[in-house]
C-alpha cells in the first residue's frame, strides 16, 4: 500500500501546515490516519460499510475544504470526528434509515488473502461484539464506542455529542450494563468495527478526485 513519505512522525500540526503551504498532497497522511476513527463513527450510528465509506469521503472533503479554518482549538481528531458524526446525523435525518442493516459482507477479503487461525476467531469474535453492540442504543452506543473504542475523553465525548460530561458517565455505565459479561472481559478495541487496510487505498483516490473536482470548479476555495 502506497503512503506518504514520512506520515509516521510528522504530527497533524505539521501535515496542516505542510498542506496550507502547498504540499497537498500530504494530506493523504490525515485521510489514513483517521480512517479507522472516522470508519468505527459510521458504524456506530448503525449505517453499513459502504454508505459509511461514502460519510468517511465526505468528512475528509469537507475537512480539507476547510483546512484553513481550522483554529486548532480542539485536535484534529476531534474536529474531523466531529464533521463525521454531523454528516451522520444528517443522513440519519434526511438521506437513510435509521435503523439499516450492517452490510455482512464487510470483511470479505480478497480470496488469495492468506488468513490464520488467530485472524478468523478475531474476526468471529469481532462480528459478535458489534453484533452486542448493535442491540444497544445508539445514544449508549455512541459513547461507549468513542470512550472505550476510540479513546476520547470524557470532555471530548460530551463535546463531540452534545452532551455534558456528568451524562457521558451515566450513560457508558449504562451501556456497559446493557452488553453482557462475558463480553465485557473479552472486548478488544481494535477488533471492534475495524477499518481493514486493503480498503484505506480506495478511500484516499476517492477523496482526492472528489477534491480535485471541487478545486476545478471553485478555484478560488483552497490555499
Amino acid at each position: 500500500m502506497n503512503t506518504v513519505a514520512g506520515s509516521e512522525v510528522l504530527s497533524d500540526e505539521k501535515v496542516i501546515q505542510k498542506i496550507l503551504e502547498g504540499e497537498t498532497a500530504v494530506f493523504e497522511i490525515l485521510i489514513r490516519r483517521y480512517n479507522p476513527v472516522l470508519y468505527r463513527i459510521g458504524r456506530m450510528y448503525g449505517f453499513n460499510h459502504h454508505d459509511t465509506e461514502d460519510l468517511m469521503q465526505d468528512a475528509h472533503v469537507a475537512a480539507y475544504m476547510q483546512l484553513a479554518a481550522f483554529e486548532h482549538r480542539a485536535t484534529y481528531k476531534t474536529w474531523i470526528s466531529r464533521i463525521m458524526i454531523n454528516k451522520c446525523i444528517y443522513k440519519q435525518k434526511y438521506g437513510y434509515y435509521k435503523n439499516e442493516i450492517p452490510d455482512e459482507q464487510v470483511y470479505e477479503t480478497n480470496a488469495a488473502t492468506i488468513q490464520t487461525e488467530q485472524n478468523m476467531l478475531n474476526r468471529e469474535l469481532s462480528s459478535v461484539l458489534e453484533r452486542s453492540l448493535e442491540s444497544i442504543p445508539v445514544i449508549y452506543r455512541s459513547v461507549f464506542v468513542l470512550r472505550e473504542v476510540q479513546g476520547f475523553s470524557i470532555a471530548e465525548t460530551a463535546e463531540l455529542l452534545g452532551i455534558t460530561p456528568v451524562n457521558v458517565k451515566v450513560r457508558l455505565n449504562r451501556a456497559k450494563s446493557l452488553l453482557q459479561k462475558q463480553l465485557e472481559q473479552f472486548y478488544s478495541a481494535n477488533e471492534i468495527y475495524s477499518f481493514n487496510l486493503i480498503y484505506c487505498d480506495n478511500i484516499v483516490n476517492r477523496v482526492f478526485e472528489e477534491i480535485n473536482k471541487k478545486t476545478l470548479h471553485h478555484p478560488t476555495q483552497g490555499f
